[in-house]
């Protein structure tokens, strides 16, 4: 029965042609999925060039963020303690905006920007946190380098690629960035690497804003001496203490308390206690008014009035007569 198709050969026949497509499939796939360096921080830069319409109203900044988050596919991250040092509660922070077809980077500026706040990309994610922890958390990251007698120069820009860091190579020092450098290390911050590879080209790094600008050391020394451009790393500050109904905006009259500040509206000075006006000192000689009888003197014994005691009545003295013989 060499012409009889039976159900055996028809599962084996299926089964062949799933094996097949699995293997077509399979290196499909796996091409597909980009593992370079540089992958997450690509991803995120198109996600801010999306265009989007956004209409809020009195929403918490949290739920905001997180409705933008799911509508793009990228993970938006709440810096809470950042928030919470410059008085701000993601929960209880409301925002209202009405956008039409503009980009997400321009959405996000106008839900943060009227409470300072910023956002950078650290790695495939956004943080959201104030101005000054969100470019000091970017500069801080960590980063893997392996560079070998690679110039300063391609180094740097690959390094900003790979972190969206914004890294300026002054042209005035073209020369000196295309000195050759070599540095392999692994989990170091991001400041870090760029220090070191500048030391290897007799150049220095100096933050202005948000951007590391690499020049000369005579001029980075000049630009740091100046007040307008230096820009502080953010210290840690005291939390707000919670209480119902959020945390308070800035400048809503923090009262500082031992372990951190308690908002409470508008500052209202302390009230000063009264200042009494010194003890007129006391004359022993002279009676004091205020005494009556049978005041306990300092001394000890009982203090009595004059006018209190009945008059004495003088009681006349014989004279002495002459003896007479």
């Amino acid at each position: 029965m060499r012409g009889t198709w039976t159900p055996w050969r028809t599962l084996a026949v299926a089964g062949a042609l799933a094996w097949a497509a699995v293997a077509v499939a399979a290196p499909a796939a796996k091409e597909d999925k980009d593992t370079s360096p540089t992958a997450g921080v690509e991803r995120v830069r198109k996600f801010l060039e999306e265009v989007i319409s956004l209409d809020l109203s009195e929403q918490p900044l949290a739920g905001a963020l997180k409705q933008l988050s799911e509508q793009a596919r990228v993970n938006i991250v709440v810096d809470r303690v950042g928030l919470a040092n410059v008085g701000y509660d993601p929960d209880n922070t409301q925002v209202s905006v009405q956008l039409k077809d503009v980009k997400v980077r321009s959405a996000l500026r106008s839900l943060l920007s009227p409470y300072s706040l910023n956002f950078v990309i650290l790695g495939d994610t956004l943080l959201v946190s104030s101005e000054d922890v969100a470019v000091h958390r970017q500069l801080r990251q960590r980063v893997t380098v392996d560079v070998e007698k690679k110039g300063l120069g391609d180094a740097l820009k690959q390094l900003s690629r790979e972190t969206a860091c914004n890294i300026l190579l002054d042209t005035r020092v073209t020369k000196e960035v295309a000195t050759p450098v070599t540095l392999q290390a692994e989990d170091i911050p991001l400041e870090t690497a760029v220090r070191l590879m500048c030391e290897m080209a007799a150049l220095k790094p100096v933050r202005v804003g948000n951007v590391l600008f690499v020049t000369s050391k005579e001029i980075a020394n000049e630009l740091r001496n100046d007040p307008d451009l230096v820009t502080p790393n953010p210290q840690p500050q005291p939390q707000p203490v919670p209480v119902p109904g959020g945390v308070f905006p800035p400048g809503a009259g923090f009262v500082p308390v031992p372990g951190g500040f308690v908002p409470g509206g508008p500052a209202t000075p302390v009230p000063v206690p009264p200042t009494l006006p010194p003890e007129k000192p006391v004359d022993p000689e002279k009676p004091d008014p205020t005494e009556k009888p049978g005041d306990v003197k300092p001394g000890g014994g009982v203090k009595e009035r004059e006018d209190s005691l009945p008059p004495v009545k003088p009681v006349p003295v014989p004279e002495d007569k002459p003896k007479t013989r």
